[in-house]
Order: C-alpha cells, then structure tokens, then sequence
C-alpha cells in the first residue's frame, strides 16, 4: 500500500511538472512586433595621457615599481545612443566600472519595435566629447514579426555588428 501512494505521488508531481511547463505561454513579444538588443562591453578611453617617467622619478621608486611610463587609470563613460529613423530608441551615460573607474562599462538593453522597415542608427562615444560619436553606424533593415536583432560591438575591428 505504500509503495503505491509514493507512485501515485510521484505521478501526480510529473504531470503538475509537466503542465507548468508548456501553460502558462510566454511570449517576450506580440505577432506585431520585434525586438532589437544592444549588448557589449566596451572600455572607454583614459581621461589623461600616459608620460614617460625621467630617470630620476624612475630612480625614486622602489625598484619593483619602475615602469617607464605612467598612466592615468580612470575612463571616460560611453555614451550611447539608438535610434530608429528620428524616433530615439535609447540612449545612456554608462559609467566605467571598479573601484577607480578604470574597467570597461556594460551595455544591456532590450527595445520593443513595430515590426517592418527601421533605419536604424547606433551610436558610441567613447572618448567624454559631448557632441557626435566616436564610432557609429546606420543599416536599413527589415524586421519580422518575433525577430530579434541583435547589435554589439566589435572590439578587433572597432565597428558596430548588427545582426
């Protein structure tokens, strides 16, 4: 007898289990629309140059510390910007992160779009000027309904893949 309640338990669990699986539906998004994600990681540039370190300040140093150059650690933000034609999409200052504001700073974001035709234009400046952008590129594309597409960066050749 009890070996026949634990199997009768243990079916019910399975076919709990295995409507919870298939019920409720999820759909990120309707048949109307699309979605487009721009996701990367990208360091921004020092906010000073390096110098070169005269051989006094070299001999002025502990031996284990003397490196011909010296370099600010700190980054500037990115900054950056999608649009779809002249209808901004998104658009963000994102801060590098570490405790000195020296590492790379993380791009995550998904957007809803009506689903057709989007000129779209991506955006980053990495450099902390406040007008137009460092790296950017446009592509025309045509979304289908439940499509994601997909922009990163590409850090070998410094250029937007959109996908």
């Amino acid at each position: 007898m009890k070996l026949a309640g634990e199997i009768i338990a243990y079916a019910v669990f399975a076919v709990v289990v295995g409507i919870l699986s298939v019920w409720p539906r999820y759909e990120p998004v309707t048949q109307e629309q699309a979605l487009i994600s721009i996701a990367f990681v990208h360091a921004g540039e020092r906010v000073g140059e390096c110098r070169k370190l005269t051989q006094e300040e070299l001999n002025a140093l502990p031996p284990n510390m003397r490196k011909p150059t010296e370099c600010p650690r700190e980054r500037h933000p990115l900054r950056v910007e999608l649009r779809s034609g002249t209808e901004l999409l998104y658009s963000d200052v994102l801060l590098p992160s570490g405790l000195w504001s020296d590492g790379k700073s993380n791009v995550y974001q998904r957007v809803v779009v009506a689903t057709g035709r989007h000129d779209l234009f991506v955006g980053m400046n990495d450099s902390g000027g406040e007008q137009g952008f460092d790296y950017e590129q446009s592509v025309t594309i045509d979304v289908a309904p439940g499509r994601n597409v997909v922009i990163r960066f590409d850090e070998k050749n410094q250029r937007f893949d959109i996908r």
